[in-house]
């Protein structure tokens, strides 16, 4: 076999496929609705009319408005506490048929910081929502970071649709958000793929390559917009600089690309440019071809695999025979849905004095007051902003047997199988360990480091904690160095 065939992925795992736990479940499947409900539903409706039979397909289309009217009335009055008794019953035939479209409905809002914390406010720490159960002390978020994870085809609080999941020829998942630990179920392809991503991507040379010329010309270049750019087009804007800067460091650092390169930037910028691309991932958007982008997924992977970091690429055993083509796709979707969007977010946080979620206080003036030459202090500023308001609010896993948990003063039972909420945004305010200060701003408070939850980890450790932690944290220290210096300067001189 040639070195191009092992490349393009003529090997495969020879591991049995992952099984995840599963309860009841919609009645129909999505390809069961659109191909037989839909057109069933519209010939009931038409064909008695035809005939004479009016009152059959009014009959017929008062239980489909009295269906659509209940699931309005669950959305508005009664969205978690329907979700808090279905789910100990999700083999119920009521329940298969309501909680689907609340699910999906409820997952779209769930993430924000702002809409966890009213439910937060109402329920406290644990609740029922976007069908899971959130589990939100510390101690029990610690517990599941630290701990091997079952999963499923989740982002967060978000279903994903399978057809748009990275995948090799073989049909094999890669998506590594999506694999069970092997230790939770898992066939081993968790650890094997994130251990190759690591060695082919997070390595020696592109940690060199953060500081080199280009990396440092990337970082003085957005330090010089920030004071010239106004906000809106420093942040937001199709081509502002917080989005342009990612897509080019990161490709820089990880890929080695050219990034002067300007045809290779306008296939970056068409998948990484604005959130709609995210929706490709989403269930049910990534079914509509309107959001469905294989196309351009195809041709960033492309660049992937003929960039510098792959140029050594091999298929080895200890990588469950990844192929160079399935980590190329896997970090298309990495890059999109956590490198880019996520270290936007993060520095938007910590320099746009926006007030958002548990941070609600103009964080500016305390990044005005640091010794921005001391990259600690720097870095407990980060810690801190995305303490009170973190960029991933929820992560997800699958019960692997049945619990108890107290919601709003009692106690509930759910079975194995269950989606667990691990609300990041709940534990790192949680007031036995943050104290009665939790929801102030400190940078300086003990603890910070050592008891934050971010990153999919507890103070660096758990088996799932996101590769590029020290990649983003590293370079939002030299960023928020840069960008403050240029702002007292120009402070200095206004």
């Amino acid at each position: 076999m040639s070195a191009d065939e092992e490349r393009r992925g003529l090997l495969s795992s020879g591991e049995p496929s992952q099984s995840a736990p599963l309860l009841g479940g919609p009645l129909v499947s999505w390809n069961q609705f659109w191909t037989c409900v839909v057109p069933i539903l519209v010939a009931a409706l038409a064909l008695p009319s035809v005939f004479g039979l009016w009152y059959v397909s009014a009959g017929i289309g008062a239980l489909l408005l009295l269906y659509l009217a209940v699931i309005v009335v669950i959305l508005f009055c009664f969205r978690n506490s329907f979700q808090l008794w279905a789910l100990q019953r999700p083999w119920n035939c009521l329940v298969r048929l309501l909680l689907p479209p609340v699910e999906i409905i409820d997952s779209l809002g769930s993430g924000n910081t702002d809409y966890c914390m009213w439910k937060y406010r109402s329920w406290g720490e644990n609740l029922c929502a976007s069908a899971q159960v959130w589990i939100g002390s510390h101690k029990e978020i610690s517990k599941a970071l630290t701990n091997p994870q079952a999963r499923n085809n989740w982002l967060g609080e978000h279903p994903l649709y399978r057809g748009s999941l990275p995948e090799g020829p073989s049909g094999r998942c890669v998506f590594l958000l999506s694999l069970s630990n092997k230790a939770a179920g898992g066939t081993g392809d968790h650890e094997a793929f994130r251990k190759c991503m690591i060695d082919t991507l997070f390595n020696d040379a592109a940690v060199a390559r953060e500081t080199d010329e280009i990396s440092k010309q990337l970082i003085s270049q957005a330090a010089e917009n920030y004071v010239k750019e106004s906000e809106f087009e420093f942040y937001h804007g199709t081509e502002g600089t917080n989005t342009v800067f990612w897509t080019k460091y990161l490709h820089h650092v990880l890929f080695g690309l050219n990034i002067k390169d300007g045809e290779l930037l306008k296939t970056l910028d068409a998948f990484y440019d604005g959130a709609s691309a995210l929706m490709h991932y989403l269930e049910p958007f990534g079914r509509l071809p309107c959001f469905s982008n294989h196309a351009g997924i195809g041709k960033v992977a492309d660049l992937y695999e003929k960039s510098p970091s792959f140029a050594n690429f091999q298929v080895k055993p200890e990588y469950n025979n990844m192929t160079a083509r399935e980590l190329a796709l896997l970090m298309t979707s990495i890059i999109r849905i956590a490198g880019v969007q996520g270290s936007r977010m993060l520095l938007w946080l910590c320099t746009s004095g926006s007030l958002h979620g548990n941070l609600q206080v103009d964080a500016r003036p305390i990044w005005d007051s640091l010794n921005l030459d001391d990259d600690d202090e720097v870095e407990r500023f980060i810690l801190e902003v995305s303490r009170l308001s973190p960029p991933v609010t929820i992560s997800s896993r699958i019960s692997t047997e049945p619990f108890s948990c107290e919601i709003n003063g009692k106690t509930y039972s759910f079975p194995q199988g269950t989606m667990v909420g691990i609300p990041l945004v709940y534990g790192n305010i949680d007031p036995t360990v943050w104290g009665d200060d939790a929801f102030d701003f400190n940078h300086r408070r003990p603890g910070l480091r050592e008891n934050h939850v971010g990153f999919n980890s507890v103070n660096g450790v758990g088996p799932r904690e996101c590769p590029g932690k020290g990649l983003v944290l590293r370079t939002t220290v030299r960023l928020l160095q840069a960008m403050g210096k240029k702002r007292r300067q120009q402070s200095a001189t206004a």
